[in-house]
């Protein structure tokens, strides 16, 4: 496994039925001809809260693909001020499948 990139994106977050405007950040690895995607995303703990945000969130991409974001329990006030949302590892077969769901990456991969 060999680390390709970090980039960062724009997307949605889906909480409950509020979607709202967020910022990401994806891992990129490589294995051998196929790549893995593993997202994370930070954000401010009373607006999780006000949300109605529970411990899942579902990240909708640019691009139309969703992954589930998970926090590792209820998010309350004892939290942390900002709470790291991260999603599963996603492989993809090649590099434009990646590219197609995240056209971010598509500057620095070679």
């Amino acid at each position: 496994m060999t680390h390709v990139q970090n980039v960062d994106g724009q997307g949605q977050v889906l909480i409950g039925e509020l979607l709202s405007p967020i910022t990401y950040h994806v891992a990129v690895e490589r294995l051998g001809s196929h790549y893995r995607a593993t997202v994370e995303m930070q954000a401010p703990r009373d607006w999780l809260i006000r949300q109605g945000f529970k411990s899942r969130a579902t990240l909708v991409l640019l691009s139309g693909d969703r992954i589930e974001l998970e926090h590792d329990g209820p998010v309350d006030v004892s939290d942390s001020l900002r709470v790291v949302l991260q999603g599963k590892a996603v492989d993809y077969g090649d590099r434009e499948a990646l590219v197609a769901a995240f056209p971010e990456a598509d500057e620095s991969l070679s």
